[in-house]
């Protein structure tokens, strides 16, 4: 039994909250002026093909230069030369976008990139030993994608690659592995193209061959599953932890080995949990924390052991949060930043210190956001791009410097 339109539905506004349940709600922002905080900058548009300077030097915490496209449920990658890659995701209109956009920490400049062969949101991007960027999956209002290209930055070209799999599909996982190779895993959407009545949880799961260039499908997945987070172990097996499933929330976990090319159990989480995140952190556990569950959302967070296959309680957050990101910041902390509580509320955010089993309120301004991305940069700062707030879409984007990062 796979979960209705109505369900989904109820899912997209337990996910999103009310104001933004629908793809249709965004189409409402189009007419609103963009809600950014003001920077020192020249105003910039999507028809320009680089951003106008700074009148300001670089600073090293704060917002920096706003994204010429306002976006959500895209993606960010930094690049070899350590700049940001910022691909896709829901623009203005409600409609995902082909749009891509550079940042350069060193020069606070967003500069376009030649856009992607298809429009897609809610996708993955992953950096490959070659430097290339890996793009795969997404969806277009009610189109996904079985779809995936690649970005060359030297010749700033995107070139398409065959198929994926039968299935179309949003809302998966891609981990790079040990060997180069890129795991595509679960997701919804549609298990090929035929004409189904509802979207539905996969259980499909694929491996994508850099230096072939070749997609292979693996054995499928335990159990179908959706927003769940995927963590590379140090023991070079990837775990599929939660997600939403064919009957709501999932505490089942599962690994896959890709010397045997096989799914395994991986024991159980404390509370079902989606939309979360999953940190491995460096001695070797996993940091399950927030997400939504048992419909709401959650403080708790919970500890994977992969010697024993089993979760055990963490200390939990100060707020409830889903829709956030989680970073492992290079003194070891993670960072949980933004997010969305039941009532449409952002938390503040917060830091994970693993030795003391605690949180600790980050004193750092950072902007409340959710659905944004979170990425490191060169020298230990951190990125926060794009995004939502309560009112609107957002193109903006801050840095906090490296001391920040680490709370110093």
């Amino acid at each position: 039994m796979s979960m209705t339109a109505s369900q989904l539905k109820q899912l997209a506004a337990l996910l999103f909250g009310a104001t933004f349940a629908t793809l249709a709600t965004f189409a409402t922002l189009a007419a609103r002026p963009l809600h950014a905080a003001p920077v020192a900058a020249a105003a910039v548009t999507p028809a320009v093909s680089v951003a106008a300077p700074l009148t300001a030097p670089l600073v090293t915490q704060g917002e920096v230069a706003p994204m010429m496209v306002a976006r959500q449920g895209h993606t960010a990658t930094v690049l070899r030369d350590g700049t940001v890659l910022v691909a896709g995701g829901m623009a203005r209109d409600g409609a995902a976008t082909t749009h891509v956009e550079i940042y350069n920490p060193k020069t606070n400049r967003w500069s376009e990139a030649e856009t992607m062969t298809v429009a897609r949101a809610q996708h993955t991007a992953t950096l490959l030993p070659n430097g290339h960027v890996l793009v795969a999956g997404g969806m277009d209002r009610s189109t996904f994608r079985n779809h995936a290209e690649v970005y060359d930055p030297d010749a700033n070209t995107w070139f398409a690659l065959g198929p994926m799999s039968e299935a179309l599909r949003a809302g998966h996982t891609a981990t790079l592995l040990r060997d180069g190779r890129v795991l595509i895993a679960g997701g919804h959407g549609y298990p090929d193209d035929d004409e189904y009545e509802d979207t539905m949880a996969l259980a499909t799961a694929v491996l994508y061959d850099p230096r072939a260039q070749t997609w292979t499908k693996v054995a499928p997945m335990r159990t179908a599953r959706q927003l769940h987070a995927a963590t590379l172990l140090n023991n070079g097996k990837v775990l599929l932890s939660g997600g939403a499933g064919e009957f709501g929330g999932l505490q089942e976990c599962e690994l896959y080995d890709p010397v045997t090319n096989t799914w395994s159990a991986g024991g159980l989480l404390r509370e079902a949990r989606w939309s979360h995140t999953a940190s491995l952190l460096p001695n070797g556990k996993v940091l399950a924390a927030g997400g939504f569950g048992a419909n709401r959302s959650l403080a708790s967070a919970e500890l994977y052991d992969a010697g024993a296959k089993a979760w055990k309680p963490a200390a939990s957050m100060a707020a409830t949060r889903h829709l956030h990101t989680a970073t492992l910041l290079p003194g070891g902390r993670v960072l949980a930043d933004g997010g969305v509580l039941a009532n449409n509320a952002m938390p503040a955010a917060e830091w994970y210190d693993p030795g003391a089993d605690r949180w600790v309120a980050a004193a750092v301004p950072l902007r409340k956001r959710f659905s944004h991305s979170a990425v490191l940069l060169p020298g230990g700062g951190l990125m926060l791009v794009g995004g939502l707030d309560a009112l609107d879409l957002l193109a903006s984007a801050e840095v906090l410097a490296a001391g920040a990062v680490d709370g110093k």
